[in-house]
């Protein structure tokens, strides 16, 4: 299973920025990872490269606005052999294999105005990358800036004049999706369900316009999503889980959590634990080897007691916290006030 994941980050030019993003992008254990509003200046390295991420594909402004940017995991079975740059950094096009599928992945941040009209450039650059192909797995994700259904994708106290904005740009984002055969595979999953993943403080509006279309042909490898809440951003992640059939496992290889020695109270317990297995066993087996041999599982195997716990603990306090903060959203989507968003 792959997991893809769409984020609009409003800026990385900081490294606390980029610290969080990967800290979220960790958490949602995300393998493609789109990104919106990147910020970067075209003169400059790509600066989020990491060893968790180390493939990444970026488009750039000249004037550090806009900016979008795709990035692999070392674990995705994911291979790029082509890939269109937009040098107005509003949209990436990756040609390749997932697994041994051809795939066709389509990031985009669109603009704020004649959003029908870019997204169809888009699209068509995107679907003649899958020229000759029956069945193309295409997977197009980011924030389109236009909501897609005007009933359950947005809520807003303004008048009717600005609903009927909204209600013609989302038929005529509705005609172009259906034009290209391509499915909200959010919606899919969720059918009725009215969440947002963006709130605008200066409308007091809610909206849904960060999404992942797919082909019937991704559709059919869809295996799950989600939406997370909005914290650090003014964005909320989105994610699609998409059955790859790569047959790959994840190896996994232990280290020690060298965090557990920096806490006082677990060193001296390490400490207790590891003066009491040699009180307890020296003398018991004729090679001191094998002792020494044998310490090293059972120390291993309190520390993955202890840090198994503390990561418990944290899941725990990390969902406590998130189930309020979605708990709040809704009370600010149906009951706006200053106190609420605050």
């Amino acid at each position: 299973m792959v997991r893809c994941v769409t984020f609009n980050v409003k800026g990385l030019n900081s490294n606390a920025k980029r610290r969080l993003l990967l800290l979220e992008l960790k958490s949602l254990k995300a393998d493609i990872v789109y990104l919106q509003e990147t910020h970067f200046d075209a003169d400059s390295s790509f600066r989020f490269l990491s060893h968790m991420y180390p493939t990444a594909y970026s488009a750039t402004h000249s004037r550090r606005r806009a900016g979008v940017a795709i990035l692999v995991s070392v674990q995705c079975p994911l291979r790029i052999e082509s890939s269109i740059l937009d040098p107005q950094g509003r949209y990436i096009v990756l040609r390749g294999h997932l697994a041994d599928k051809p795939i066709t992945l389509c990031n985009v941040f669109a603009p704020n105005t004649s959003q029908i009209r870019f997204l169809g450039g888009v699209l068509l650059k995107a679907f003649s990358e899958c020229r000759g192909s029956p069945t193309p797995l295409v997977l197009l994700g980011g924030d389109f800036n236009v909501i897609f259904s005007e009933s359950i994708d947005y809520l807003s106290p303004q008048g009717r004049a600005a609903r009927a904005i909204q209600h013609r740009h989302a038929r005529e984002f509705r005609k172009l999706v259906r034009k290209y055969a391509l499915y909200d595979l959010w919606r899919i999953i969720y059918p009725t369900d009215r969440s947002f993943s963006f709130y605008s403080a200066l409308h007091a509006s809610h909206s849904r316009i960060d999404y992942f279309f797919g082909t019937i042909s991704t559709l059919r490898l869809l295996e799950g999503a989600n939406m997370g809440p909005i914290t650090w951003s003014d964005h909320a992640p989105v994610s699609v889980d998409i059955n790859s059939n790569s047959g790959h496992v994840r190896q996994c290889h232990w280290r020690l959590n060298e965090s557990l020695l920096k806490q006082p109270v677990l060193r001296d317990e390490l400490r207790d634990h590891l003066k009491s297995y040699f009180d307890i066993n020296v003398g018991s087996v004729d090679d001191v080897r094998s002792l020494w041999e044998a310490h090293k599982a059972v120390m291993r195997g309190h520390c993955i007691a202890i840090g198994s716990q503390l990561k418990q603990d944290s899941i725990a306090l990390v969902k406590s916290l998130t189930s309020h903060l979605r708990a709040l959203e809704a009370k600010l989507a149906n009951c706006p006030s200053r106190g609420t968003l605050l």
